[in-house]
């Protein structure tokens, strides 16, 4: 296995579900490596910093939820699938599926994802935190040490 989140050679990417005061939506996005999910999510979230999910600006305060999903290799083509329906079919369709945007990702997530907040955070907590001062000096060691972490507790769970 090479120094990424792998699965037969393709990086593993993950997703982040939101829910924050002030959003009548859940925010979403998707496609992080697990080195941006650190960067833009993870690290500002415990350093009780502001971070951005969906382009929303989010403080720890302000978030009810928040879920961390690494995406199977079928996620992406169902995302893709999906924008495609939203910009090609019928007056009808445009309506309805625009409408239940939010609604259809997560189920696509629940489907085609799997819910590794606690891996993720158990990782951060054992092999950044610690040195979260030295953070951006020493950032490629402290992800890949957290991401051999995620690795083997992924393994262990059997995933």
């Amino acid at each position: 296995m090479s120094n990424s989140t792998e699965t037969k050679g393709v990086e593993s990417k993950f997703s982040v579900f939101a829910e924050a005061d002030g959003y009548v939506r859940p925010l979403m996005i998707n496609g992080l490596t697990f080195a941006r999910l650190m960067d833009d999510v993870v690290v500002p979230y415990h350093e009780k910093k502001p971070f951005f999910v969906d382009g929303a600006p989010l403080t720890p305060d302000k978030v009810r939820r928040l879920k961390i999903i690494r995406e199977t290799q079928d996620f992406a083509r169902f995302f893709n699938d999906y924008h495609y329906h939203l910009r090609v079919d019928g007056p009808d369709v445009n309506k309805q599926l625009p409408e239940q945007y939010h609604l259809r990702l997560e189920a696509m997530l629940r489907e085609n994802g799997e819910d590794v907040t606690s891996q993720v955070i158990k990782a951060f907590d054992a092999k950044i935190r610690p040195s979260l001062k030295d953070y951006l000096p020493k950032r490629e060691e402290l992800i890949q040490a957290a991401m051999q972490m995620f690795l083997q507790a992924m393994k262990t769970l059997g995933s």
